[in-house]
């Protein structure tokens, strides 16, 4: 059985825009911490691993696969046991079980969070299945929504999967307004949460992202902070809404492609719709090769007309779902994903072209509607595209050029450069 405390852990998020020294902060931080403070350090890419390794003045370790075929997993319950100081990547946080949680519970660990996880995701099974395993008493929903398997003497078969994150306790269930399942979701055990000394999340706009609304859902307090720079030192300081940023600089940085009068013709056309470039919508173009190849010709000629740079420069994005479909001429190996965040590879490119248009999943905006949580969709939205450009050049204070052609998205991206949002 779980030890239960009796104070919630202390959460900070630290919510200061792209590039202003989160991570700097955070290695400054550890690096000056008494030595019996234990950390554990999350962030979405290995290469921000070896950041940690090489540049905080503790010994930290990484789990790994050993040779006696322990799994990543079963390592770090080792080292936590071992009280040492762990760097790791948020695919390995996501899959802590109840034995990790058992073991953080009995260590004062602090939590260093690059970056906002993936803490709710839909799980794959149709609405007749869900609908039969309710009738059949299955599973059980109570009032809160939580999944519970009720069928004991079930060992192996289709809903094995369904069966075993319910077992968990990590499985949640979404109704309409008249009870009728409409889909299930995996949740991160938020027990997972309430097990360190304490918690720092590495972020920007934490208002916007599906994290916030799942720390509402579960009723888990933060207190935000901003990061500064003062004589050359990173340190934490009282939070400045992002909507009273000086952004002023930012926007002398990016050159939004719009049509000239000496443009035979107007590029951003192709998403003048407010839908266009969402995913339905990417779905019903990819269809017909005519409008794909506007679509891919378009990206092509801004690059290469408009902007006159190398591949080597260019970063585009779309949907995973359609990359192989809408791939503009000579960009293959230039794509990077719609959700990058946390990472520096592609700090030398300058110029950026933006083949989507965010919208938070519908049914788990319901979800948490239900639970009477509010999800922002263009908060979300905007938090996403300005992910996705700072990975770019800009980070570095160097000029960018961005073609977004979807409208909705472009007007997000003006309302806050104009401090709007």
């Amino acid at each position: 059985m779980l030890v239960k405390k009796t104070i919630q852990t202390k959460i900070t998020i630290v919510d200061s825009i792209m590039g202003s020294g989160k991570t700097s902060w955070a290695i400054k931080y550890m690096n000056e911490a008494p030595p019996f403070k234990k950390f554990i350090y999350i962030t979405p890419f290995n290469t921000e691993v070896e950041r940690v390794l090489t540049s905080v003045n503790r010994d930290f370790k990484q789990p790994e696969v050993n040779s006696g075929g322990e799994t990543k997993l079963e390592d770090i319950k080792r080292l936590i046991a071992d009280g040492e100081n762990i760097v790791s990547t948020h695919a390995l946080f996501k899959r802590l079980d109840r034995e990790v949680i058992e073991l953080l519970e009995m260590e004062n660990y602090i939590l260093i969070l690059d970056e906002v996880m993936n803490v709710i995701e839909q799980e794959k099974i149709t609405n007749d299945d869900l609908k039969m395993l309710i009738q059949n008493k299955v599973i059980e929903v109570n009032r809160e929504g939580k999944v519970t398997w009720k069928k004991k003497d079930y060992q192996r078969g289709f809903f094995e999967d369904i069966r075993n994150t319910a077992n968990s306790g990590n499985l949640m269930m979404y109704e309409d307004g008249d009870n009728n399942p409409v889909a299930i979701y995996w949740t991160f055990p938020v027990e997972s949460f309430k097990c360190f000394e304490e918690i720092y999340i590495l972020t920007y706009m934490f208002n916007g992202q599906i994290q916030r609304a799942y720390f509402d859902l579960f009723g888990l307090k933060y207190d935000y902070k901003s990061v500064v720079r003062t004589n050359g030192e990173y340190h934490l300081s009282s939070y400045i809404p992002y909507n009273k940023e000086n952004r002023s600089h930012i926007k002398t940085l990016i050159t939004i492609y719009y049509h000239s009068p000496k443009d035979k013709k107007d590029m951003n056309k192709i998403g003048s719709k407010h839908s266009a470039f969402s995913v339905a919508d990417l779905r019903k173009r990819c269809k017909n090769k005519e409008i794909k190849r506007v679509i891919q010709n378009s990206a092509y000629n801004f690059y290469r007309n408009k902007c006159i740079v190398s591949t080597e420069e260019v970063m585009w994005t779309t949907f995973k779902e359609f990359r192989d479909k809408v791939t503009p001429r000579g960009l293959k190996n230039h794509f990077v994903s719609v959700n990058a965040r946390a990472t520096n590879d592609y700090q030398h490119k300058s110029t950026c072209i933006y083949l989507a248009n965010i919208y938070t999943n519908p049914v788990i905006k319901n979800f948490f509607n239900k639970h009477h949580v509010e999800v922002d969709m263009d908060l979300f939205a905007i938090s996403e595209l300005l992910q996705w450009l700072f990975r770019s050049r800009i980070r570095n204070n160097q000029p960018i050029n961005v073609f977004i052609p979807s409208t909705r998205m472009r007007k997000l991206l003006e309302q806050y450069l104009d401090n709007e949002i």
